[in-house]
């Protein structure tokens, strides 16, 4: 059933996390220049975990600015020793729509899958193993209501 699809997903989430230690936090945060996939990692985890982007100048060039999580991703979650623990207690009924609609089109990404991101980073494969997760119970939780 839904119901059991989206338990299945939550274990799978916890156990990613589970095998997660604070040094691996610690080498994503080393990350100067992250790869495509570890950032997009962290911008999910950051809408999830309602951490604001920080306003930078378009390193593409022009007067534009842009949307950066890497920044308050780094100060905000992966220097909170907490971080980990915060994400296994996450409160996954109090997901809001809002937040699944912007938090569902990264899901959707090619390049934001699991096996693709555990290339770059085993830390970054297991958080994104848990935004999955989350969308998916929050999705079918929804259907259920």
């Amino acid at each position: 059933t839904l119901l059991d699809e989206a338990i299945l997903a939550l274990e799978a989430a916890q156990k990613a996390l589970s095998t997660l230690k604070k040094s691996d936090m610690d080498e994503v945060k080393a990350m100067k220049k992250p790869p495509g996939g570890v950032r997009l990692t962290l911008e999910a985890v950051c809408v999830l975990m309602h951490v604001k982007p920080q306003k930078i100048k378009d390193p593409k060039g022009g007067h534009k600015k842009i949307d950066d999580y890497w920044g308050p991703a780094v100060k905000h979650l992966l220097n909170d020793t907490k971080f980990l623990k915060k994400l296994q207690k996450y409160k996954k009924d109090e997901i809001k729509d809002t937040m699944t609609a912007k938090v569902t089109p990264y899901t959707l990404m090619p390049e934001f899958q699991p096996e693709r991101i555990a290339k770059a980073s085993k830390a970054a494969a297991g958080l994104c193993k848990w935004v999955h997760a989350m969308m998916k119970y929050t999705k079918v939780t929804t259907l259920l209501k």
